[in-house]
């Protein structure tokens, strides 16, 4: 069970057609639960700051059905595999403009799900290539109460918020002795929603690319390099105060990501290590809401976020007996933002606000 799916990141990178270790030939089941949060956070200056985060806690089943290819051929990826996985959490929302006490901050919390799931078949075509077609979805639902800087306890607006990232993937694979290659068309869906009683904001649409991966294995090491790159424009509404006018219009949204990861396997215990570069292009801010873009968006503003983020998996893999394995695996996410907001009716001047990333 990788960590693709029990992260609180909806348009992170995922890992759709890769497998983060060998799997076992035949039919296996897994089940295990996780603990995830992701926190975005604007400095006013060094004594002030603006924090929100978004924290569920999954439950992760899953079922595979794996035969391996003929004995030297590929780097661990089946011949042919079928795979479902499933991740289910509720989650809590939190969102303070610190100092704590100070009259006229804007603090909001909630609570929400996210319903994540990935299906994968492969299937052979000849000893050395494989046909891989994937989909998967990642999605965040949440309901928060703001206070618009009133007094403690005061409900100023109740808020909708919405993400969802939707990838289909089609592949080929071809292997040699001890290494693999995939070349695969990604589509993907982005949906996006922030409402409130002060503004609406939608965006929806789709984004095309590629993707790319290598693996090759060495004695008990197997390295991977892979990457994914995705653009396209989505369709986006939005109105606010005091008209609630509706603005159409569309914008340009981008992936993009690199990763590399490395596995030792030793006679009961599998290790691997996996470090990711992604960048981002979102013309919406739908998740983890600061206190400013509250007040923004509110206000006429519209967002055009860009983000660039690190991220570092650890898994270890243990067997306990001659069919089970125990695994635990360990997610970080640094990254830094710039929300650039830019006045609907270009009156009030734009405002950009860097925000931190840690999950």
């Amino acid at each position: 069970m990788g960590p693709d799916l029990f992260g609180a990141c909806i348009f992170c990178a995922g890992l759709l057609l890769g497998t983060d270790l060998p799997p076992f030939p035949g039919t296996s089941a897994e089940i295990g639960g996780s603990y995830s949060t992701w926190q975005r956070r604007h400095r006013f200056d060094a004594e002030r700051d603006d924090i929100s985060n978004v924290t569920p806690k999954f439950v992760l089943v899953g079922l595979r059905g794996a035969r391996m290819p003929a004995e030297g051929l590929g780097a661990g990826t089946p011949a042919r595999e079928w795979r479902f996985r499933l991740a289910l959490a509720p989650s809590h929302d939190e969102q303070e403009q610190r100092p704590v006490g100070v009259l006229g901050r804007t603090t909001a919390n909630g609570t929400g799900r996210f319903e994540n799931f990935a299906l994968l078949y492969r299937l052979p075509l000849g000893a050395r290539d494989s046909l891989e077609a994937a989909w998967s979805r990642r999605s965040h639902k949440a309901t928060d109460l703001v206070n618009l800087g009133g007094q403690n306890y005061i409900v100023s607006e109740q808020r909708i918020l919405a993400s969802e990232r939707a990838d289909l993937t089609l592949a080929l694979r071809h292997r040699w002795k001890g290494l693999e290659a995939a070349l695969g068309a990604r589509y993907t869906r982005v949906d996006a929603k922030d409402a409130t009683a002060g503004s609406n904001l939608v965006a929806t649409g789709h984004v095309l690319g590629g993707s790319l991966e290598a693996r090759m294995v060495r004695g008990r090491w197997s390295f991977a390099l892979s990457g994914e790159a995705l653009s396209g424009d989505l369709d986006l509404h939005e109105e606010s105060l005091p008209d609630f006018k509706a603005r159409n219009f569309p914008a340009r949204a981008s992936f993009e990501s690199v990763s590399v990861s490395a596995v030792h396997a030793w006679a009961s215990t599998d290790l691997l290590l996996s470090v990711a570069r992604d960048r981002y292009r979102l013309p919406f801010v739908a998740t983890a809401v600061l206190g400013e873009e509250t007040n923004a968006f509110d206000g006429g503003f519209h967002p055009e976020s860009r983000s660039t983020a690190s991220v570092v998996d650890l898994v270890v893999r243990r067997a306990i007996g001659h069919s089970a394995r125990v695994r635990l695996s360990v997610r970080a996410i640094y990254g830094s933002e710039t929300v650039d907001l830019t006045d609907s009716k270009d009156v009030a001047p734009p405002r950009r606000l860097e925000v931190d990333w840690l999950s």
